[in-house]
């Protein structure tokens, strides 16, 4: 039986420098808030206090974040090996809820939060201070809260969020690939006429029960003739597509005729054969654009679907059911 491809240590370091930090900052806040408030007027001390300390605290507290990611894990690359497998996209928000859960010490995710909130409490808890120690001094007892309740949620925030957004040596591989592009994609898509499922394609590979995924697609089949064509689609940014490959069976003892349509050209270009070089085909759905960008996804779609259907037509004859669902894409 092979190695496991990652092994495990410990993270009770982290858990109990993270309490210890809790701690700290709640005793230095409670001490700095009763000894210093109202501000004396020694500006030097008042910086030193109430923003060099918290802009101390939190970097304190990424470096215990980053420093624990990166030493969570020990990992041997295996030569994985990818299979793809289909999964309705009601099934996608759960699958990477799960994956997210399995794999928190091994993935890298940021936010920009992470790195914001903290500057601004920061900046609160050296401004407030001020406003309320010589504007509304009526107010003061809260004030003196501010200051321990601001060190915590920063000692918090900072160490957790860079333990998330920190990448360790398996974190490239143990990357989830951009799903919620691709599952933006397939929702946009199934509303097309003629489509009759949407299935998101993923490259799975497992490794002694360690699995990841690479380049997620759409794949989309036509009513009435899912086991003749298909449509497959990816997209490289949110709201966009990026390529689309269409596919389909000529018949039994018979070849296939493919179709792609590729961002930087904007265009569908067909193939018959692997030595085919292929000759651009006419956008067959009535539209003012000359050529598809890449945020005409409904177009693209569209068009898509009819040329499979009209090659259909030219190859068994009309059709009630195909001139229908022309009809219903505009196609006369």
């Amino acid at each position: 039986m092979s190695a496991s491809p990652v092994i495990y240590k410990s993270y009770w370091g982290f858990i109990i420098a993270f309490d210890v930090g809790l701690i700290l900052n709640l005793v230095v806040g409670l001490f700095l808030s009763i000894t210093y408030l109202p501000l004396p007027f020694d500006l030097t001390l008042v910086i030193a206090l109430f923003l060099g300390f918290p802009t101390l605290s939190v970097m304190l507290a990424y470096f215990m974040g980053w420093y624990a990611k990166k030493h969570i894990a020990e990992y041997n690359r295996p030569d994985w090996e990818f299979e793809p497998i289909q999964m309705k996209l009601e099934e996608v928000p759960d699958m990477v809820k799960e994956y997210h859960s399995d794999y928190m010490r091994l993935e890298a995710r940021s936010n920009y939060w992470i790195y914001h909130f903290p500057l601004i409490v920061i900046m609160l808890l050296f401004s407030m201070p001020f406003y309320l120690s010589f504007v509304d001094s009526s107010v003061l007892f809260t004030t003196q809260f501010m200051l321990p309740t601001g060190l915590i949620l920063n000692h918090a925030i900072a160490s957790i969020g860079a333990f998330f957004a920190t990448s360790n040596d398996a974190s490239e591989d143990f990357a989830l690939p951009l799903i919620r592009e691709a599952l933006w994609l397939g929702n946009v898509q199934s509303k097309t006429p003629g489509i009759s499922q949407v299935r998101l394609v993923l490259d799975k590979a497992v490794h002694e029960g360690f699995r990841i995924f690479r380049e997620p697609r759409i794949v989309m089949r036509i009513a009435g003739f899912e086991h003749d064509a298909y449509i497959e689609s990816w997209s490289e940014d949110l709201r966009a597509i990026a390529r689309v490959l269409c596919r389909l069976h000529e018949g039994e003892g018979h070849g296939q005729v493919v179709w792609w349509w590729i961002s930087r050209d904007r265009n569908f270009r067909k193939y018959t054969d692997a030595e085919d070089t292929g000759y651009y085909v006419r956008l067959p759905v009535p539209s003012h654009f000359k050529e598809l960008s890449v945020r005409d996804v409904r177009l693209v779609t569209e068009n898509a679907v009819a040329i499979i259907l009209l090659e259909i037509t030219r190859l068994r004859g009309e059709s009630n059911e195909i001139t229908s669902l022309l009809a219903k894409l505009g196609v006369g």
